[in-house]
């Protein structure tokens, strides 16, 4: 059986630093053929974690090199059983290797199946005693197997799989990554039924995965709600957005595997912390639906009793050498561990927020001086203006976090910048190096734009999906309905809906001189057309900030607050440390 091929919404090759890593492509499913050399040097290594889609008692968890549990050439190196509150402590004997390692967990009843990839055996190995604080990945959940389950459906080997790979896979795949995510937990919690002819959410999130990813009429969104039917569709919207506001799946999805140890990613200094605080409108439940009967009775997930707005941020912060982030007064606070990163937030209207989340470097060339002026404590007048520093480079961190209000547990998602004081963003300088993989949008031939794909989540806008054209300017972005040829999951569709169609009126996003990194448009027009000609539109703000993963769309009637989220794109691309890019 032949690897399944990316459906033709994209132009770009799946993986493409494959070849370069001699990435070799499996046989029926992506298991790894073949066993790892092990060095007869092994040793043990302590490992903490959880097995959380929502916490899974009793769970048995396994620990696995070359391939998860069950895959061929997989060698078990540690077992254990979690507690009554899914958290697990694994005594492992890892090969002193290049081997990856896995952590796989099952429920008591069989019927819950979750894996994770935590990087290199050696790599664990060397690192000593971890926990989730160090290697998100611990974290056993929906995330790391829909990750997974997306790498072997685009071909991917077990045994091949490196860091590098699984970095590129969270990058290129986020959009897929994410419904299969949300489809998992939907199962996994009760709230859809899963399919009998599937033995577990795993085999389940690989089947998914599969037709999601080898069809050039389908998505991996418009798979999970084919398998779970479209009482679930409800659901997968929501917890789309649940997912990605969540403080302990948000760092799953950009960090991963990824090793925190050493010296923080953030350089010690004075910053200025821009941001938007987007509340979901759903907070985590204090029990579980009942497992529905069929995908007929699913269960809806409940809202929050209200949603704010998105908040604006503006803070000076200070980090020190060790990590430790504060501001003067008091409102913020928090550390930084390698490239993760947790706050505590006041916002000044009576809200704290615990977030959680990746800084990692933005790109060189799109932070522009810096220098303090000796007597003027506030931001440039306008974002073209300059400051006593210049307009020479200087480096800034992209925060991608999500995590709850204290009062009330309302899920929040929170992008944001860490740039010195009295900088300015070089907006179009976005895109001018580095290669744009743009999904299959066409965007013409017109010098310096590029092609975006916006796939929504939330209740208000999950699954509509919004091809764009995006051109840099001076003070922030101006978006365009993408040309409609090629796939319609390219340019505009809902995939919840097979034959509708979805558009927007142009758009510019723009900054101000007290926030230059945020943008926002106070006005944006979705509208939405069925196979029948039945239109509707949506009215709402939207608002971007440099270097985040996804753009917030907020609507006063109904009050809502979704997110439209990205593949690799020139907006979105953060690097993990001055060398290496985050794939």
């Amino acid at each position: 059986m032949q690897p399944s091929q990316p459906r033709s919404r994209s132009t770009r090759t799946l993986l493409p630093l494959a070849a370069a890593l001699a990435l070799s492509l499996s046989a029926c499913g992506g298991g790894g053929g073949g066993t790892a050399t092990v060095n007869p040097t092994a040793a043990n290594t302590t490992l903490k974690g959880a097995v959380i889609d929502a916490p899974i008692a009793n769970a048995v968890v396994t620990f696995t090199t070359v391939a998860p549990m069950g895959q061929s050439g997989s060698v078990v190196v540690g077992t254990a059983t979690a507690d009554a509150s899914g958290n697990y402590t694994v005594q492992a004997t890892l090969p002193n290797t290049s081997a990856p390692l896995f952590a796989n967990a099952t429920s008591p009843d069989g019927k819950v199946v979750l894996t994770a990839y935590l990087g290199t055996s050696s790599a664990v190995l060397a690192a000593g005693s971890l926990s989730a604080a160090n290697l998100p990945n611990l974290v056993i959940s929906q995330v790391t197997t829909a990750a997974l389950a997306v790498y072997t459906a685009a071909g991917g080997s077990y045994a091949n799989l490196t860091p590098t790979l699984y970095a590129a896979l969270l990058s290129q795949h986020h959009d897929d990554i994410l419904a299969l995510s949300a489809a998992i937990k939907a199962v996994a919690d009760g709230y859809c039924a899963r399919p009998a002819h599937y033995n577990d959410t795993e085999d389940m999130a690989h089947g998914i995965a599969k037709q999601g990813l080898s069809s050039s009429t389908s998505s991996t969104l418009n798979s999970a709600s084919t398998t779970l039917g479209s009482s679930c569709d409800g659901n997968l919207k929501a917890l789309m957005q649940y997912i990605a506001s969540d403080e302990r799946w948000a760092p799953e999805l950009d960090l991963g595997d990824v090793l925190e140890q050493g010296a923080p990613a953030v350089a010690p200094g004075t910053y200025s912390l821009q941001g938007v605080l987007a509340q979901s409108g759903m907070s985590a439940l204090p029990m579980l639906p009942t497992p529905p009967a069929s995908s007929a009775s699913a269960a809806s997930v409940p809202p929050a009793a209200s949603t704010l707005p998105p908040g604006i941020l503006n803070r000076v912060v200070t980090v020190d050498a060790s990590g430790n982030l504060s501001s003067a007064d008091d409102s913020v606070t928090g550390v930084i561990v390698g490239n993760l990163m947790t706050l505590t937030v006041k916002d000044g209207q009576s809200n704290t927020y615990v977030l959680a989340g990746k800084a990692g470097l933005l790109p060189s060339g799109l932070v522009l001086g810096g220098a303090t002026p000796a007597s003027t404590p506030s931001t440039p007048a306008n974002s073209a203006s300059s400051t006593a520093g210049g307009t020479a480079a200087a480096t800034g961190y992209g925060l991608r976090m999500g995590g709850r209000a204290q009062s009330g547990g309302v899920l929040t998602r929170f992008d944001a910048v860490l740039v010195p004081q009295y900088s300015q963003p070089a907006w179009t300088q976005i895109g001018q190096s580095g290669t744009s993989h743009d999904d299959g949008i066409n965007c013409g031939s017109s010098s310096g734009m590029f092609g975006v794909r916006l796939m929504g989540t939330g209740a208000t806008v999950g699954g509509l999906v919004l091809g764009a054209c995006v051109m840099p300017q001076t003070a922030g972005l101006n978006l365009s309905p993408a040309m409609p040829n090629g796939s319609g999951h390219a340019y505009g569709d809902d995939d919840f809906r097979p034959g509708s169609s979805v558009s927007f009126t142009g758009l510019s996003l723009n900054n101000t001189s007290s926030t230059p990194y945020i943008l926002s448009a106070p006005t944006v027009t979705i509208t939405t057309s069925n196979p029948s000609g039945k239109t509707s539109t949506l009215n709402g703000q939207m608002f971007y900030v440099l270097g985040a993963k996804d753009m917030i769309f907020s609507t006063a009637a109904p009050t809502s607050n979704g997110l439209f989220v990205m593949n690799e794109n020139p907006l979105d691309t953060l690097q993990e440390n001055h060398a290496n890019q985050d794939h």
